[in-house]
């Protein structure tokens, strides 16, 4: 019989969602501007997203993360071809990036993974991922996803939160629930027929029940409410002329308060939207008595791009309009009413399903399987008019049994594009309003609208005249930049030449500007590749100085990590770290994928231990089986340090192209360069006068913090401080050597291929993901 299995196959079509309809014309006013201002503005600063599937919701220690990255162009969902390059971060749960790699972009798609080293713990970890043109928007416009990472060793799960949902902010009052009121369209006009918007958050979050009853100033009850979905609901009302209006509000805690209600003016307007009917969105402007709504225009806008606008010439104090809803294409639209002058007033958030994402059926040759018999799925992509359609897919095939998961929860591409990625704040349970299709879940998708922000976009900002300055360029590669300077002054037109021997010879060449300035772009490489720059001038070459540009990383924010854990996600963790101890001690049983053990802490005496300044030795400063500090380095004459190394550490030998064997365990020794893992090859040429200090590690008492790289021991080297900051080596004036981070190239999955007889028929099978194939193109 086939296994139990859940298939997560995610896709992003070669086309745009939904269909783009042409702007409404508008009468003969300031909001004529609109449609040429916002095609202006996002000509001039498109807007990127990224989303990225993971073949699993959580990971053990010592799992591998797979993964493909999708970016897009916002306004219509279109795979981007503005980037080139992708950064993925691995964050751990003290908010420091552990691990970070390069993709590169090919058609707006990219896929890779992250090893979870063995020395990692246990915790909420966070993987992000942007493209340097997203940092122009800031840290929240990047793709973002908890991921529970738990130890095998761990008799019981800390993990917290879920795969797609964490604590991110708390309420003002440590311990105590809170509560927001939110006026639908923004404003509470008094004589208007108006709706109230709630949200609930108890102190850990997320959000609570609540009930309660408002009253006016007299203790006269007007209206109860209760919460419906995640402590959020709504209620209508009349405010009246000269009244306050207060909540009082019962927590599902037992907690009690009293809120005060927004004040309600007289002056202003009331926009209200009906998305009830599946055909056409209602919509209802009510002024104050103070105003009039001649002049007035309701725009209706998505990612950008105006779907719908039209001016009110009539009098009286309110009008109506009724829209079709096949205008919009689906996702969340903004409605925006504004002045005669074009200065926003009101603002409305709607939801617009029509259900018409690719419609895929996937079948197998035959119904039941034989264990490990081999399984092949046809895939049959259609569109919503049931044309084969062209898109990019990645497949996980995933053990459910092993891996249970939340399907309300879950961060799908639906979920983070049309959804998550729109609004602003934690959306708990994201995929709950895509896959019930139920009144009740349509109401309190409304209601959610109606109590989180619009993420993106600023009427004030795309309308203003002042531009803003693009801090951040789009990256289509890779780029070398610097500067050279004679003494303290730039040198124009020096000859500036960049050459790696990586993959066989590579040469280029340029001349510095008037400032000084060089630049090599376009460039392809993988990471851990080693340039050499070198700048040369007319005469006087002994005072050339040559700085290479780097750009520092995002900025990490920092957010709290809850301390307690929902039973059933915590159960579900548990039941997958329990399995992964068994497949990982069933593959070192057969000698495969070994992981290194982290022995019991062993006290030795010893009278002195040399420290190494700045060093990143996990295990500590001078924690190693022998120590080199830059004194004894100094010592022995050399200019490589692989010419003298031996002499120093007579248990390792070294080879003219950097490898380092240890002498007493046998095999080949791993290299670590300022908390790096490196070639023998970038090894081999560092000199000696750059070298802080040294640290031999020959066996498991100090090598199993570093997991199964370091299995036949290794040295870590720490290079002097400066040469560190920089990431490059001075050999001379003007020449540098240069590792810059380069695109990462992903591991292949690995699937055993049970119908080949050589093949271990007696190892037990106990991966979790199954398949993973993050490229699969379909005609």
């Amino acid at each position: 019989m086939l296994k139990r299995t859940v298939f997560w196959l995610i896709f992003l079509p070669l086309v745009a969602f939904g269909q783009q309809s042409k702007p409404h014309a508008a009468g003969d006013t300031a909001i004529n501007a609109l449609p040429a201002g916002l095609a202006e503005y996002y000509a001039t600063y498109p807007t990127e997203k990224a989303y990225l599937q993971f073949d699993k919701p959580y990971y053990a220690i010592g799992d591998t993360v797979y993964f493909k990255a999708y970016v897009v162009i916002r306004e219509q969902h279109k795979l981007s071809a503005l980037s080139g390059v992708l950064n993925v971060d691995l964050i751990n749960p003290d908010n420091k990036i552990v691990r970070t790699e390069k993709l590169q972009l090919i058609a707006g798609v990219a896929w890779a993974d992250f090893v979870l080293a063995d020395s990692l713990k246990s915790g909420n970890y966070r993987i992000r991922a942007h493209t340097n043109w997203m940092r122009n928007e800031g840290e929240d416009s990047f793709f973002e996803q908890i991921v529970p990472v738990e130890g095998v060793s761990s008799k019981k799960a800390a993990i917290n939160g879920s795969a797609a949902n964490t604590k991110k902010s708390a309420p003002a009052a440590a311990g105590k629930s809170d509560i927001q009121f939110l006026p639908e369209g923004g404003s509470l006009v008094t004589g208007n027929y108006s709706k109230m918007a709630f949200k609930a958050i108890a102190a850990d979050g997320f959000g609570t029940p609540v009930k309660g009853v408002v009253t006016d100033d007299t203790g006269t009850e007007i209206c109860r409410f209760e919460s419906t979905h995640l402590g959020m609901g709504a209620f209508n009302f009349v405010p009246e002329t000269g009244r306050n209006y207060k909540a009082n509000i019962t927590y599902a805690d037992g907690q009690t308060s009293s809120v005060s209600l927004p004040r309600a003016t007289n002056s202003g307007y009331t926009l209200s939207v009906n998305n009830n009917n599946p055909d056409t969105v209602r919509i209802r402007v009510t002024g104050g008595s103070e105003n009039t709504i001649n002049g007035l225009t309701l725009v209706g806008q998505a990612g950008g791009v105006i779907y719908y606008a039209a001016e009110n010439q009539s009098a009286g104090r309110f009008f109506s309009a009724v829209i079709p809803k096949n205008k919009f294409p689906t996702g969340v639209i903004q409605f925006t009413l504004f002045s005669k002058a074009g200065e926003p007033l009101n603002e409305r958030l709607a939801f617009i399903n029509h259900k018409d994402q690719l419609k895929l059926d996937l079948n197998t040759a035959k119904i039941n399987y034989e264990a490990r018999q081999k399984v092949s799925i046809a895939l049959n992509v259609k569109d919503k008019t049931g044309k084969p359609a062209t898109g990019s897919f990645s497949v996980a095939v995933v053990d459910e049994t092993l891996v249970p998961a939340d399907s309300l929860t879950e961060n799908n591409i639906l979920t983070n594009l049309l959804l998550t990625s729109e609004l602003k704040g934690t959306i708990e349970q994201p995929n709950y309003y895509f896959i019930n299709a139920n009144d009740k879940a349509r109401d309190d998708l409304d209601n959610l609208m109606l109590t989180q922000g619009y993420r993106h976009f600023d009427w004030k900002k795309v309308l203003g005249n002042n531009q803003e300055n693009i801090k951040y360029q789009a990256e289509k590669a890779m780029q070398i930049s610097g500067i050279v300077k004679k003494g303290h002054r730039p040198v124009p037109n020096a000859k500036v030449k960049l050459f790696s021997t990586a993959g066989g010879m590579f040469m280029l060449d340029t001349l510095t500007a008037a400032d000084g300035r060089f630049s090599f772009n376009d460039l392809i490489f993988q990471d851990s590749t080693k340039f050499v720059v070198q700048a040369k001038v007319s005469r006087g070459q002994d005072d050339v100085t040559l700085q290479l540009d780097t750009l520092p990383p995002a900025a990490v924010a920092i957010k709290a990590q809850n301390t307690e854990i929902a039973t059933n996600e915590s159960a579900g963790i548990q039941t997958y770290v329990n399995h992964q101890k068994q497949f990982f001690e069933e593959q070192q049983k057969y000698g495969i994928n070994k992981h290194a053990v982290m022995l019991k802490e062993v006290h030795v005496d010893a009278k002195y231990v040399p420290k190494i300044p700045h060093s990143d030795n996990l295990n500590g400063s001078g924690q190693a089986d022998q120590v080199i500090t830059a004194q004894e380095l100094e010592k022995i004459p050399c200019v490589r340090i692989v010419d003298c190394l031996g002499g120093l550490a007579p248990l390792v030998r070294v080879g003219r192209d950097g490898s380092v064997t240890n002498m007493r365990y046998g095999g080949q020794m791993a290299i670590v360069i300022d908390g790096n893992f490196v070639e023998p090859s970038d090894f081999a040429y560092l000199p000696a006068d750059d070298i802080e200090g040294i640290e031999v590690i020959m066996g498991a008492h100090y090598g199993a913090i570093y997991g199964s790289r370091m299995v036949n021991g290794g040295i870590i080297v720490t290079t002097k401080r400066a040469k560190k900051q920089n990431q490059y080596y001075r050999y001379a004036p003007g020449v540098v050597t240069y590792m810059p981070k380069g695109f990462y190239k992903a591991r292949e999955f690995y699937s055993p291929q049970y119908d080949n007889p050589h093949t271990n028929q007696k190892m037990a099978d106990l991966r979790s993901t199954i398949y993973w194939n993050p490229n699969i193109i379909t005609d």
